[in-house]
């Protein structure tokens, strides 16, 4: 269970948002929305632990984020922002291997969900060559392995064709179904537990 108290950011003396709250359980998720410019990556970097949230502002599973615990807090999560953290000159095989020795985990799973997502044909092709829409499938094959119980995507849906958004809501809906939690930005209208404003 991830809360938020009362989240404030100014940046350059400017006011971003103030006060924001909310409670996301398991099995929910949570749509931040708001124009381009409002905040809403800010805000989900914040939740994140990517920008040191203020003390009590944030708690997971009823405890607040400090400096103490912030890094096991992180490990529960998993975050898709608009940096997609892939590597422009490795081939797509050399970032699984990069994932697999980050994470510690077998080469299978990966991939698998690069089957999943479509990606495993490009095994032998540079990132860089990618469209914007492969590089995207290939970051969020990382929903498909990484097993963290909390989700934050920043609207994962860009520069996604049809298809990747139907597998990229699927695979959502069943994160839900295991009780897993989810923040999402997004310009779209998706069903939500609840909404945030920005």
């Amino acid at each position: 269970m991830l809360e938020g108290r009362n989240i404030t950011y100014t940046r350059s003396f400017l006011l971003l948002f103030s006060n924001l709250s909310f409670l996301l359980k398991q099995g929910e998720i949570l749509a931040v929305k708001g124009a381009n410019g409002a905040g809403k990556s800010t805000f989900l970097r914040i939740l994140a632990g990517l920008i040191r949230p203020l003390p009590n502002t944030l708690f997971w599973d009823g405890v607040p984020l400090s400096s103490e615990n912030l890094n096991s807090y992180q490990q529960s999560l998993l975050y898709v922002g608009h940096k997609l953290c892939l590597h422009p000159e490795a081939l797509v095989r050399d970032q699984m291997s990069i994932w697999r020795d980050l994470y510690g985990i077998s080469q299978k799973p990966i991939e698998a969900a690069l089957e999943v997502w479509g990606m495993d044909s490009f095994k032998n092709k540079k990132i860089s060559h990618l469209s914007q829409g492969q590089k995207k499938r290939l970051s969020l094959s990382r929903c498909s392995w990484l097993m963290r119980p909390l989700w934050i995507l920043d609207e994962p849906q860009a520069g996604l064709d049809q298809r990747g958004k139907d597998l990229l809501f699927h695979t959502i809906s069943q994160h839900l179904k295991k009780e897993g939690e989810i923040i999402i930005a997004t310009h779209e209208e998706i069903a939500s537990t609840g909404e945030i404003s920005l």
